[in-house]
């Protein structure tokens, strides 16, 4: 199969159609999404910030996202999207290519420990020889995890097993289904997921915070284009969809990508570097 072909295939694309008043003809701005909760679930909880977008730009917006991790840090860093949404040291990568990071969610992004329903609290040494599931070794819950583990003994590869799966939600169900033993997710990423799946698992706090989601832009755009697009997104927190999609997602607004956020990423930004061998 050519590369082409294996693109098309992996990709997965999704329209979200909008209830806003009758486009231009102007090509649809493409949002490209991280991977972090299943197609259905990015859609359902985005559709009140693109049907926003769509009003204020008299453009449709189209989200795409894709089948893992790996798909979507590619296409961020080759310029595939007009606009993203996606983790913070992947943002601080494609921000050294073609993108402009517009903010950060406000909230910090808690990890959080998800144990099968009824689960007393645990010490990390009780994960020894565990299964652990992760949406992907890429995630920055995932490498802040991995690094709150080796500060508590244990060691990558040798004292657990670390289980990928596509996405936070995945990962929650392999835990409620009795395929993994425990996960690391993020808080808002759980939030998201179905109350049935919610009341499956039991949660334990981990104390470890990391800078939020970052939405970005593409440099490409014309300078009007992007004043406008910050525009709409900086109404958005103040519009009564905005306001229920903050609170019901717990990201609490916009803010910069601070200094400090960025001094706290760097060690991430260089291990996915590394990682995705890039120079």
């Amino acid at each position: 199969m050519t590369a082409f072909l294996s693109r098309i295939c992996c990709l997965l694309f999704i329209a979200c159609l909008s209830s806003s008043p009758a486009q231009t003809e102007e090509a649809p701005l493409k949002l490209g999404v991280m991977p972090f909760n299943s197609p259905q679930a990015l859609v359902r909880s985005l559709q009140p910030l693109t049907t926003h977008l769509e009003q204020q730009l008299g453009r449709k917006v189209i989200i795409y996202t894709a089948p893992n991790y790996s798909v979507h840090i590619q296409q961020l860093l080759a310029g595939e999207f007009d606009l993203a949404i996606t983790g913070p040291h992947f943002a601080a990568l494609a921000e050294e290519r073609s993108m402009h990071i517009l903010y950060r969610y406000a909230a910090k992004l808690e990890t959080l420990l998800v144990l099968p329903a009824g689960s007393p609290p645990l010490q990390p040494a009780q994960l020894r020889g565990k299964t652990i599931a992760t949406s992907s070794r890429f995630a920055i819950i995932t490498l802040g995890s991995l690094e709150w583990l080796e500060k508590n003994g244990l060691e990558f590869n040798k004292d657990y097993t670390l289980q990928e799966y596509p996405s936070h939600g995945a990962a929650i169900a392999a835990v409620a289904n009795g395929m993994a033993d425990a996960a690391f997710v993020a808080r808002s990423a759980l939030q998201q997921n179905p109350d049935e799946v919610k009341r499956a698992v039991s949660v334990q706090e981990t104390g470890i915070f990391l800078p939020q989601v970052c939405t970005l832009l593409n440099r490409r755009l014309d300078i009007a284009m992007m004043e406008r697009i910050t525009r709409a997104f900086a109404s958005f927190p103040d519009t009564v969809s905005g306001k229920e999609f903050f609170q019901r997602t717990g990201y609490a607004g916009y803010t910069p990508l601070s200094t400090a956020d960025r001094a706290q990423l760097r060690s991430y930004i260089s291990l996915t570097k590394r990682l995705l061998e890039l120079p």
